[in-house]
């Protein structure tokens, strides 16, 4: 679940009608069979990120590090730009990680950074210690 940092709940449910509609790019490569291969390693970085005893993720870090990883073993680059021409897999992952937070059973406090001429924003999230993590 993903609440903002005053603590307020974000929906866990993608509303379509109310999302940017560059969201529409992410909805068509969640069709496509690319989208298990990095919803696994996304989720081996959530889970290692949770962890750690003070949980933080930076979604920078981690899609670099996916991205990394499967141009190392798995042809993911060519395939992504075959299939997706014109879009950019970073971004693509950011919202495929904002997903698979959105809908962890822990509670994790997403927060915008903005970095200084980049167009998209830097997300981070982390586990607020005050929040049981066994509840």
């Amino acid at each position: 679940m993903i609440t903002d940092p005053k603590m307020r709940n974000v929906s866990s449910e993608l509303n379509r009608s109310k999302l940017a509609s560059y969201w529409d790019d992410y909805f068509l490569y969640a069709t496509d069979p690319l989208h298990d291969i990095t919803g696994h390693e996304l989720a081996v970085e959530v889970d290692a990120c949770k962890a750690h005893p003070r949980p933080f993720i930076d979604s920078k870090v981690i899609i670099n590090r996916v991205l990394g990883r499967l141009s190392n073993t798995h042809t993911f680059h060519r395939q992504f730009s075959e299939r997706f021409p014109g879009l950019q897999p970073a971004q693509i992952l950011g919202m495929q990680l904002y997903t698979i937070v959105l809908n962890d059973a822990e509670i994790w406090v997403y927060v915008e950074t903005h970095h200084l001429g980049h167009v998209f924003p830097n997300a981070t999230y982390f586990i607020p210690r005050h929040v049981s993590r066994d509840a």
